[in-house]
């Protein structure tokens, strides 16, 4: 004699009430597995456990409220201690289910051990919220229906973590289509099995819930629905609070590259024709270098001066004399191939560097291109011409400055025969080389003889413009020649190692100085030193400084050390060994030419520096309409005030300057505006006027003051 069952009757609106809930469980488990796989390590285990109880759920909730649109004739209730074991298998579920949709790929493999787990945690789920009803006798199953339900579980997990996986990084628009689409999919898989599930379930008459006097059904899947929807909706806010966040985080990070990207591009083109500067033009010639060694393949150095610019810029002024700068740059750009480098020295002077060209007529034919494409550009009456020298790799030198120094030979030679001609380089122009080599004979001289001077530009408070420093700047008073600048002498010095003597030279006659200032009660501001490279590179050049201070007698912190960009980030390690020494002395450190070098924002923090000086190619065009500059000095303050140094301009000129610098909170200024490079008198009754108003000393002005 067959068993019978009782029939049970669905509530649809209730049912359709659990398909809601499914749906919305599955769009929150399709939002957060972006969460996961967006969010960093330690964020992401948060969103993975907050996504796992939020979908699991959002899945077990749905089981009782379908429950309820489930009607037996009989009295029924939950089991409390086996119902939570179900919502455990429902968050172990959700958890397996976000593991795997949020990997960065997702094999055959992984989507079928994914399913397979998430099928079996979905099902157990069921089948023990089923047990929790303590049906006696038990509830009797169908087998066919069962494995029919766990084949439904296992399509609809592996449906819903690929779609999971696909659907995770999509964009907001096509992202919220396809997850609404892809939920109801889910939502409906899933009230699929637990139908099927329940197609399988059978109660035998007779049969009574132990479970009826503890849970009620119907107030148990009303407050879990309830809750449940709560708690979905408060996920997906968070979710989208959180995407909100990242968005904002991520424009502040693409604005910060760029700002890096512009900085580092203007720290390495010439600002008024964009073509490589000379930091770029070096870098471009090592490389050249290196596949010249390593691959045989020859370049060429191209010496390029327009002939008599600087009249020209004087007669029709600096902004035409702009104007035409940038079209010689655009011609001598559009004779060469793009694999070319077509660089700015400053003022009318550029260098070509020709990759894999080494004959003498090839060259040559490429000089008559120049030449011409210069000859063409006229203003008014006015048109150009151009002298031209042209050094080979490795006919011609093998070293950066062989190299350049070859072709500027040959450049001058062109010059000398008649302007608006090409010279390529013989060895017979060494005579240049002798008398670079009688100057270096004349400095050492100069060193030894007292013939040089030092001559000192002051530095000024932006807000207030009182005295701040200065810097020591020598100068060579020839016997014969008169004053010859810097320019004429420091790279020689540099080239032949005579450097270490002239800034050792500098270096003691700065100390001497500030002591007979401070001999006579005067107010000393702090007095910066300029180092090369070469002076980095001396092991003993701290322990020479503190002799130096030590034999006159004077307090470290009136002396600063200025270093450039340049040299600051090419040696690095060793710089900073070096200025951490200065910093233990007491003796400051200025980074010189700030925006010209590789302008990278990570090694600030490695150097041991107090003060930050801008280049004055960028505060040139303060002021005019060229607002990447504005921005460019906006961004070199800000960053050296989060860093806590002080930021000095260099080469203000102009009273427009002084008030956009005044504006951006720059701390202090050094050019024409204020002063120039003054003789050490001039500069002492500076001192003595600052002194006196301080009312620190009295004071006996120099004669001229």
């Amino acid at each position: 004699m067959g068993i019978d069952y009782m029939f049970g009757t669905y509530d649809y609106r209730v049912t359709a009430l659990a398909i809601v809930v499914a749906i919305l469980a599955s769009y929150t488990a399709l939002d957060l597995v972006g969460r996961v796989s967006a969010a960093r390590t330690r964020d992401a285990y948060a969103w993975l456990a907050a996504g796992a109880v939020c979908m699991g759920t959002g899945v077990w909730s749905m089981h009782f409220i379908g429950m309820l649109a489930f009607d037996l004739p009989i009295e029924m209730g939950y089991d409390f201690e086996i119902t939570a074991l179900s919502w455990v298998m429902a968050v172990i579920a959700s958890s397996i289910a976000l593991l795997v949709a949020s990997r960065s790929q997702m094999s055959r493999a992984r989507l079928i051990l994914g399913a397979v787990f998430m099928a079996a945690s979905i099902a157990g789920m069921h089948y023990t919220g089923m047990a929790a009803m303590l049906m006696e006798p038990g509830i009797v199953y169908d087998p066919l229906w069962v494995v029919l339900s766990l084949l439904v579980a296992l399509g609809a997990s592996g449906a819903a973590l690929w779609i999971a996986f696909v659907l995770r990084d999509a964009s907001r628009l096509r992202g919220f289509a396809g997850k609404a689409t892809a939920a109801v999919v889910m939502g409906a898989a899933i009230v699929g099995m637990h139908y099927t599930g329940m197609v399988a379930a059978q109660f035998p008459i007779g049969s009574i819930c132990g479970a009826a006097s503890q849970l009620d059904s119907a107030w148990l899947a009303t407050l879990v629905g309830a809750c449940t929807i709560l708690l979905l909706g408060t996920a997906l806010t968070a979710a989208a609070l959180d995407r909100r966040l990242e968005n904002h985080t991520a424009q502040l990070v693409r604005s910060l590259s760029q700002a890096n990207s512009n900085l580092r591009h203007a720290s390495r083109h010439d600002p008024l024709t964009n073509l490589a500067n000379r930091n770029l033009l070096h870098e471009t010639i090592e490389d050249a270098l290196a596949r010249w060694r390593e691959h045989d393949e020859p370049f060429a150095v191209i010496y390029v001066d327009l002939d008599g610019f600087k009249v020209i810029n004087d007669q029709l002024g600096h902004d035409a004399g702009d104007v035409l700068l940038k079209r010689a740059a655009a011609a001598m750009t559009a004779v060469v191939r793009h694999s070319d480098t077509v660089a700015r020295m400053g003022g009318d002077e550029f260098i070509l560097v020709l990759e894999g060209v080494s004959s003498r007529a090839g060259i040559a034919q490429i000089c008559e291109k120049l030449l011409d494409a210069v000859a063409h550009i006229q203003q008014g009456t006015t048109s150009l011409s151009a002298s031209i020298g042209s050094a080979t790799c490795p006919d011609d030198g093998t070293k950066l400055s062989d190299l350049v120094t070859a072709a500027d030979v040959a450049m001058y030679m062109a010059k000398n025969k008649g302007k608006n001609c090409y010279q390529p380089y013989h060895g017979d122009m060494a005579t240049r080389i002798a008398e670079e080599y009688a100057v270096q004979e004349d400095l050492r001289g100069a060193i030894r003889d007292g013939e040089l001077v030092v001559h000192y530009q002051p530095k000024y408070s932006t807000r207030d413009r009182q005295l701040t420093g200065a810097e020591a700047l020598v100068r060579w008073q020839h016997p014969e020649k008169g004053m010859i600048p810097p320019d004429k002498f420091i790279g020689i010095a540099e080239r032949t190692g005579l450097i270490n003597d002239l800034e050792s030279w500098v270096l003691d006659s700065v100390c001497a100085q500030i002591r007979r200032w401070l001999d006579q009660g005067l107010t000393v501001p702090p007095i910066s030193v300029n180092l090369s490279a070469i002076r980095i590179h001396n092991e003993d050049l701290p322990e020479r400084t503190q002799a130096c201070l030590e034999q006159h007698n004077v307090d470290a912190g009136y002396l600063m050390f200025e270093i450039t960009e340049s040299l600051a980030v090419r040696e690095i390690l060793r710089a900073v060994e070096a200025l951490k020494r200065f910093s233990a002395m007491g003796v400051r450190v200025a980074l010189d030419d700030f925006g010209t070098g590789h302008s990278s924002l990570s090694y600030l923090r490695q150097l041991p520096i107090q003060q930050l000086k801008i280049d004055r190619s960028f505060i040139k065009d303060l002021g005019s309409c060229d607002g990447d500059h504005v921005e460019i000095v906006r961004s070199i303050i800000g960053l050296a005030h989060a860093l806590r140094l002080r930021v000095v301009a260099e080469g203000v000129e102009t009273e427009e300057q002084m008030a956009f610098l005044d504006s951006l909170n720059c701390d202090e200024v050094q050019g024409f505006l204020l002063s120039r490079p003054v003789p050490v008198e001039d500069f002492g009754n500076i001192i003595a006027r600052q002194s006196a108003r301080e009312g620190r000393a009295t004071i006996h002005l120099l004669p001229g003051a």
